[in-house]
This record gives structure tokens, sequence and C-alpha cells, in this order.
């Protein structure tokens, strides 16, 4: 999304991950954490948290090269004290093809909270922490410094910049 940004082929986006071309702005729009997420029939799914080594026992799905998930993971497996990340099955995916691979009991993955709010509530997912890997991370809106936003596009940003439940991190 950022890239289209830059290239001018829309006007502004939301991406997971703060884009570093100088190009662009961005601001933090709300907190998000990866969760490891299972099967609502998985034997997990009744538990608090689970483990690193837990995770690296089961097939594991993670998103694709260059998501603000991936990079957000790569980056907290890769600070000091954190586990390697060699789990069993590592596969790149989209986050519905993870949803819909976990759902059927493939695997499970770690993935965004907010992506599985819906799943989760309809019982269709359950996610949860885990005890020995935490990864935070933002969602931002991303426009370009040197282009001319619309009525529509600067009407946008105003109401998510003022609104109460946008809470950034």
């Amino acid at each position: 999304m950022s890239l289209w940004v830059e290239e001018g082929r829309v006007e502004l986006g939301v991406t997971g991950a703060r884009p570093s071309a100088r190009t662009l702005d961005a601001k933090a729009l709300m907190s998000d954490e990866l969760v490891i997420v299972v099967p609502a029939e998985h034997p997990w799914a009744e538990r608090k948290t689970v483990s690193l080594a837990d995770v690296r026992a089961e097939r594991s799905f993670v998103r694709e090269r260059g998501s603000g998930s991936r990079e957000a993971l790569e980056r907290a497996l890769a600070a000091p004290g954190s586990t390697s990340a060699r789990a069993g099955s590592w596969r790149d995916g989209s986050t519905q093809a993870i949803k819909q691979a976990v759902r059927a009991g493939v695997g499970v993955s770690i993935i965004s909270r907010r992506a599985v709010e819906d799943e989760c509530r309809a019982r269709q997912l359950a996610a949860l922490p885990i005890r020995d890997l935490k990864v935070d991370r933002a969602f931002w809106l991303v426009t370009h410094r040197e282009r001319t936003r619309s009525p529509l596009a600067l009407a946008f940003v105003a109401f998510v910049e003022s609104h109460p439940l946008v809470v950034a991190s």
C-alpha cells in the first residue's frame, strides 16, 4: 500500500508497517499485537497462553514477505533473548488464506489479533498470546508529503485523527 501512495496510484493508505520512504508521512492509527491463532476446536483454544516452543511443534503459517505482520514478527524473533523462528512448516500466505487454512485445521498461525476479531467472536478461531514472544505493532495512515490531497482525502484524514475510538500506539 505504501508503494501505491508513493507512486501516486492512491492518495492515502493504511498499512501494518511504517514506511521507510522519505517522501511519505505516516501517523500511527491504532495498536495491534500478533497472537497465535488456532481452530476453535483445537486443544489450545481453552488455554490462556502458549509458548513459542508449542508453536514450533505445530505446522505453522506466516504472512508473505513484505507484510507488516511478517516484518514485526521477524524483528521480534531477531531481538536479543528471542528464540529462533525455525518452526514446523512455515509457509507464506495472505491473511485470508491463512485464516481459511487455520479454520480447516491445516495448521496454526501467528497473525494480527485485529485480523481475526470477527472469526473469534463467531467462535471459528481462537487467538492466544505467546507467553515468551510479545509482538506489538501499529497500523499506519500513510500519505505523500509532496502531493495535494482531495477534499475527500482531507476529510477522511481529519475524521481519523479526531475519532475517539482510534488509539495510536
